[in-house]
């Protein structure tokens, strides 16, 4: 698409799909976030996408996501044909009758494969944001090696709930310092206080944090959509990608909010959300 063209697409539409647990405050939150920045955009929040699969196409999306799980970290495709039981659970999860958890997916296979359940998916002036309880991963060609994510930023995009806590890193003297407990045999107990001297210093699972943080995902998949520039190297800004959790705790929840020139840019796409790529 050239640029002229683009700059006439104005993003009307903006869905957001709750995770597979099902409607949540996230969710909720996420769209009075989005609706402030963005007042000409239509916001909607739905049922997560993987829902309304019909059952005629169940064995076909089982099987998609059966392919997509991530298995060998070092390889950037993850070519390998799933096993029946694999096959089964991914039936048995889109059914409601198996709790997602544990599994990581390939981040941009798992893109595709939302695409396909996603009726506007396609179509430049609607946009999507997928909430997940599925732990998701991308390929680095910095290490050459798959690493868990917070956010997949593509169309559609998708923001990972148990990556929040996964994916960042924990401050390096917490491992250094869960290591020598471990070597020495140390008591569940030593292992509690350690979690309690880093408490506030990463986020945990249930953390009221979260909420906070999956706006900022939520915005870096709105800008990655409308400019595909999502992110920003500053730690004080929304738009930054965090690796370590208190970049993320600072970026997110600290003092939130963005830098001047995203403060620009945002201001102007919420007048006028024009696609600028």
């Amino acid at each position: 698409m050239t640029t002229s063209r683009a700059s006439e697409t104005v993003l009307q539409k903006l869905t957001i799909y709750s995770s597979e647990a099902g409607p949540s405050k996230y969710a909720r939150n996420l769209k009075t976030f989005l609706r402030t920045l963005l007042p000409t955009v239509k916001v909607v929040v739905e049922s997560n996408v993987l829902s309304g699969v019909p059952r005629k196409e169940l064995d076909k999306f089982a099987d998609l996501l059966a392919s997509a799980r991530m298995k060998d970290p070092s390889k950037e495709k993850q070519a390998f044909e799933p096993m029946y039981g694999e096959i089964d659970y991914e039936r048995r999860a889109l059914l409601g009758d198996a709790k997602i958890g544990g599994i990581v997916y390939d981040g941009r296979r798992l893109l595709e494969i939302l695409s396909k359940a996603i009726p506007d998916d396609g179509t430049l002036e609607n946009a999507s944001i997928v909430l997940t309880d599925r732990l998701v991963s991308t390929y680095s060609r910095d290490d050459l090696r798959h690493h868990l994510r917070t956010v997949v930023c593509g169309f559609p995009s998708i923001i990972s709930l148990p990556g929040i806590v996964e994916a960042p890193a924990k401050p390096r003297e917490y491992y250094l310092m869960r290591q020598r407990i471990e070597m020495e045999g140390g008591s569940e107990l030593e292992l509690a206080r350690l979690k309690t001297a880093f408490k506030g210093r990463y986020v945990e699972y249930g953390d009221p944090l979260t909420s906070e943080i999956v706006k900022g995902l939520g915005l870096q998949a709105v800008m990655y959509h409308l400019t595909l520039g999502p992110f920003c190297d500053k730690k004080s800004c929304r738009l930054f990608n965090a690796h370590w959790q208190e970049d993320l705790i600072r970026s997110q929840a600290g003092s939130p909010g963005l830098c001047s020139a995203h403060a620009k840019l945002v201001k102007k796409l919420g007048e006028k959300p024009a696609l600028t790529w």
